[in-house]
Formats: structure tokens, C-alpha cells, sequence
């Protein structure tokens, strides 16, 4: 998996001599963006469940000096911890975030600062007791990170980023963890 990602930068990154940028001067505008998102949990959550996969859907709306507001959300599964034998158990995640990302330059290599907050939908059918019970809990979560967007072309550029986050369950069990994001992002608009 990780040559994938690094196969996958190395790309990215190689696209990079390509002279088909628009010559308006900037390269942060609105976009659609898509990720994948790897996430390993720490604490007693991750007693239970070790990590978690899934994906964001984002819009951003890019506002001067260098800001891009983030609206997202998506899927995310929990996977249970080797050795754990909690028959048919499941713990699924449906983030609803707001933020957004400080760029702290507009060029093709764009290096930002992210922060989110939202409410995450949880839907599990067992507890961290292994106690079969159908449950949704909302909960707050928050992030902060760090990442880097490269302007492919014009329209395309590959986001990658690392994240610390902390999204509520129990006070004794936070699902809190760090996330790998990547993923790709299409510019709409000017």
C-alpha cells in the first residue's frame, strides 16, 4: 500500500513541468475534491478497533489571501483489531465537517494548514464490551493537520495530508487517532 502512494506522488509530482496552467496569476479556486483517508486510532478505542478506511466529499470555496472554506463529508469503516472476536461487528461513520485550509503560498507546490469540526453519525451494532446492541450516536469530532496540494494541471491537482483528530464516543474512549488523507481535486469556476 504505501508503494502505491508513493508511486502515486512521484506521478503527481512528475506532471509538474507541464505548462498548461492558466496565466491568471493564482491557482487557488473553488473545488470539488475527493479523498481517500486512512485512520489509525489511538487509546482505548483502538483496544477495539485499530484503524479505519474510507473517503471525504469536499467543496471548497476559496476566499483572498490564500483560504479555502471546506465543506465535507463521507464514509469512514471501522476495522476491528487483530484477535478481537466480536462476531459481526460493525462501526460505521458518517462525518459532517466545516473548516478549512490556510495555503500558505499560490503556486503549483501549495503547502496549507487544515483545521475541521463537524458532527459525525456513528452507526455500530456492537459496543467497545462486545455487547450486540443497534446504536446512532452523534458526536463532535475536530481535526487539525498539515498537507500539500499540487497543481497537476490547470484544473487537477493531488492533495495529500496528515491529520491529528479527535472525535467523540465515550470520555474513557475517544475515537482519536491520526489521518492520512489523499486524493484528488478539480478547480470549477474562475
Amino acid at each position: 500500500m504505501k508503494k502505491f502512494f508513493i508511486i502515486l506522488f512521484l506521478l503527481a509530482i512528475g506532471f509538474l513541468p507541464v505548462k498548461s496552467f492558466a496565466q491568471d496569476g493564482t491557482y487557488l479556486k473553488n473545488r470539488i475534491m475527493v479523498e481517500g483517508v486512512y485512520k489509525r486510532n489511538l487509546g482505548n478505542f483502538s483496544n477495539v478497533w485499530s484503524s479505519a478506511t474510507g473517503g471525504y466529499v469536499s467543496y471548497g470555496i476559496a476566499f483572498p489571501a490564500h483560504n479555502l472554506l471546506v465543506i465535507r463529508t463521507g464514509v469512514l469503516s471501522n476495522n476491528l483489531r487483530d484477535g478481537v472476536n466480536y462476531p459481526d461487528a460493525s462501526s460505521t461513520i458518517i462525518p459532517l465537517h466545516i473548516g478549512g485550509r490556510y495555503y500558505f503560498n499560490d503556486d503549483r507546490l501549495m503547502f496549507f494548514f487544515s483545521f475541521m469540526n463537524g458532527l459525525n453519525l456513528v452507526f455500530e451494532n456492537t459496543n467497545l464490551e462486545g455487547v450486540q446492541e443497534d446504536k446512532t450516536l452523534v458526536k463532535y469530532a475536530w481535526e487539525v493537520g498539515i498537507g500539500l496540494s499540487v497543481n497537476i494541471v490547470s484544473n487537477l491537482m493531488f492533495d495529500v495530508s496528515a491529520n491529528y483528530n479527535s472525535h467523540f464516543y465515550q470520555t474513557e474512549a475517544m475515537m482519536t487517532g491520526f489521518a492520512y488523507n489523499f486524493g484528488f481535486a478539480w478547480a470549477v469556476g474562475n
